[in-house]
């Protein structure tokens, strides 16, 4: 079995992690949860660090009764949300450092260092480097870093992804402090680019669509590869607040009736209601279907407007071409499971296609688990610097 692999994601209300590895090109899972922490992220500003940390700090070593499993973290990949996100193109040239000039692991970790050097000069910190191809010095080009390959030199063109200083510091001290190494770090939406790329059903270009609970991401993917990102302030929890304000009634019960329902545009030979409630006298208010389905299309019809207008602030530099933001939509995340959501808005939109995706891993089922799922794959898949025989998970073991 491959080493495992733990990857973390904070999101605004929790925290995911996946244990788990690759092996020929699919991930597969060893463990997995998720532990609220309330809301404790606001966009790309921590604002309750302590109750993050003390997740945290649980994770570094239990025991989960059910599963008969004593898991310990010590080191891990983040998700880092793509908030202020730069990519850039780089091509560098390193003379291959054996005698016999075998290219090896220790060429990319010297094209890595140069990558490094140069993002000295710009605002952003470096987050990832993401190699596209390797050319020898007679001119043979690969996918993967040609190890054993007879060379002179060793190009590598490559994406390089940047984030503000900020973001990158921060998110990676919610594990430091808390004394867990942050083996490599992921932008969010290319984890899960990375994932989608090994479902047939996605296409190559497509903008991807991340409905989380508080903030959606829209990002350009071509030929299966990031290229911009742009983020708004809407989420599952836009339309439970809603919810919550119209029936008066709990987060909870709340929720639930939007996950149970939806839109349910169902003709039914009674009218029953969803809940009830109580008025000011007593007297009951009865709450129905049309009810939460006004609810929930008047809040879906705010997400169209801003989603229509990420797009159009994505596609700016590409003279807002008409052809690309008809491009496929694919929804990941928690709130593109909603009952009725591509069939409300498919009409509204000039995409050519809307698709949600499910992850397919026995054991992560989850789409809140896309895109922990894949950074495990993208892990494994590019790897800019050479890595150490250290374990990623310090121990799992059957207790």
């Amino acid at each position: 079995m491959e080493k495992p692999v733990a990857a973390i994601e904070f999101g605004s209300k929790k925290m995911k992690l996946v244990v788990g590895y690759e092996l020929n090109g699919q991930v597969y899972t060893i463990y997995s949860l998720v532990r609220p922490y309330g809301h404790a992220i606001e966009c790309a500003d921590i604002v309750n660090a302590a109750s993050i940390a003390k997740v945290v700090e649980e994770i570094k070593s239990f025991v989960d009764q059910n599963m008969k499993m004593r898991i310990a973290v010590t080191e891990a990949t983040l998700s880092l949300p793509p908030y202020g996100l730069q990519i850039f193109d780089n091509k560098q040239t390193t003379t291959v450092m054996a005698e016999d000039r075998k290219v090896s692991g220790l060429d990319m970790k010297n094209i890595y260092t140069m990558i490094r050097n140069c993002s000295h000069s710009i605002c952003n910190s470096l987050v990832d480097v993401v190699p596209e191809s390797f050319i020898l010095s007679d001119g043979r080009a690969f996918a993967r870093l040609p190890s054993g390959e007879t060379s002179f030199s060793l190009t590598v063109a490559s994406k390089v992804h940047t984030l503000p200083k900020k973001t990158n510091d921060e998110f990676c001290g919610l594990l430091l402090n808390q004394g867990i190494k942050v083996k490599k770090t992921i932008v969010a939406p290319f984890a899960a680019m990375t994932l989608l790329s090994t479902y047939p059903e996605v296409p190559n270009d497509y903008i991807l669509v991340d409905m989380g609970s508080n903030i959606t991401t829209v990002s350009l993917i071509g030929n299966r590869q990031l290229y911009e990102s742009r983020y708004f302030e809407w989420g599952g929890d836009s339309i439970t607040g809603k919810i919550i304000e119209s029936f008066n009634i709990n987060e909870s019960d709340a929720e639930k009736y939007k996950i149970m329902y939806g839109i349910d545009n169902r003709e039914m030979n009674f009218k029953a209601p969803v809940c009830i409630t109580k008025d000011q006298d007593g007297r009951d208010i009865n709450h129905y279907n049309s009810d939460l389905n006004e609810i929930i299309k008047k809040e879906l019809d705010i997400f169209v407007k801003q989603l229509e207008s990420a797009i159009s602030d994505l596609f700016i530099t590409y003279d807002n071409d008409q052809s690309l933001k008809s491009l496929p939509l694919v929804l990941i995340g928690g709130a593109s499971r909603l009952n009725g959501l591509v069939e409300y808005i498919e009409p509204k939109l000039i995409n050519k296609q809307i698709i949600t995706v499910l992850p397919k891993t026995l054991g992560a089922r989850n789409a809140t688990f896309t895109n922990c799922l894949g950074m495990i794959l993208a892990s494994a898949r590019y790897q800019s610097e050479v890595e150490d025989s250290a374990p990623k998970v310090a121990q799992i073991t059957r207790k």
